[in-house]
């Protein structure tokens, strides 16, 4: 089972769609990652230093516009081997995947997918912790479950509700529209292993896609939201609901081999 879960050289999704990833890590000098970046990766690709962690050792690095080629995939498996000889700290990072605004192009689009997204959080927070047991502490500042905060608004105007969770970091999902139109999805942890960040990408594209396709019972979701009373969010969010993954495995996932690989992910397989 354990070399079923592998780096795949393609994956099935459209060519056009763009996507762009962004990984940020600790323990490292943005000196030395800019380096090995530019001169692994290309010029495309940039480093930055992220104000939130480390001062002076930490480093993130932001990808081009990327598509679903086979150039793509052999420059992220080439920064995983890149980043397993540095052994950077991933405990106080996360990983981020940007898609095109113009896959939810209305409010109301964007809506119905912040509440399908809140359904399934518990499922997609579990399935994003990686090769890590637990979350990173400074989850709730940076990549905050949405669920309580979509309670409260869910009845207001769309433009409204949307309006929360547009260009902020406190989420792990926002809406960017300052200089293009994004919709970026941050992990609870980060990693640089190429078999995750394909399953990350993967997955999160045919959650918008699924939403899109408007067959799934809105009403189920308004009342799982509008019932919801947990306190302990995050404690209940690693733990493992077979059932509902499994489910949200068949609804989104149109191909088998993906679900597959959702599954040994998620199960810790």
């Amino acid at each position: 089972k354990k070399r079923f879960f592998r780096f795949r050289p393609t994956i099935i999704m459209p060519k056009h769609i763009n996507f762009g990833i962004e990984l940020e890590m600790e323990g490292v000098t943005p000196q030395t990652v800019y380096h090995l970046v530019k001169n692994g990766l290309g010029g495309d690709w940039n480093v930055k230093v992220d104000q939130s962690l480390e001062l002076l050792k930490n480093a993130e690095i932001v990808s081009p516009v990327l598509q679903n080629n086979k150039d793509t995939w052999i420059l992220i498996k080439k920064m995983g081997k890149m980043l397993q000889k540095l052994n950077p700290d991933y405990s106080k990072s996360s990983f981020q995947v940007n898609f095109d605004g113009s896959l939810l192009p209305t409010v109301e689009d964007r809506l119905r997918f912040l509440k399908l997204y809140a359904m399934y959080e518990d499922i997609i927070y579990r399935f994003s912790k990686g090769e890590d047991e637990h979350f990173r502490e400074s989850i709730e500042t940076y990549a905050s479950p949405i669920i309580l905060s979509l309670k409260g608004v869910t009845k207001l105007d769309p433009e409204y509700a949307v309006e929360m969770f547009t260009n902020q970091k406190r989420y792990g999902v926002t809406f960017k529209t300052q200089n293009q139109d994004l919709i970026e999805f941050r992990t609870p942890n980060s990693t640089s292993n190429p078999a995750l960040i394909q399953n990350y990408i993967v997955m999160f594209y045919y959650l918008l896609v699924y939403v899109m396709k408007n067959k799934y019972d809105k009403k189920r979701v308004d009342e799982y939201i509008d019932n919801y009373s947990k306190l302990y969010i995050l404690e209940s969010y690693e733990r493992e609901n077979a059932d509902k993954a499994i489910e949200f495995a068949r609804e989104i996932y149109p191909h088998q081999i993906d679900r597959t690989f959702f599954y040994h992910q998620y199960f810790k397989k």
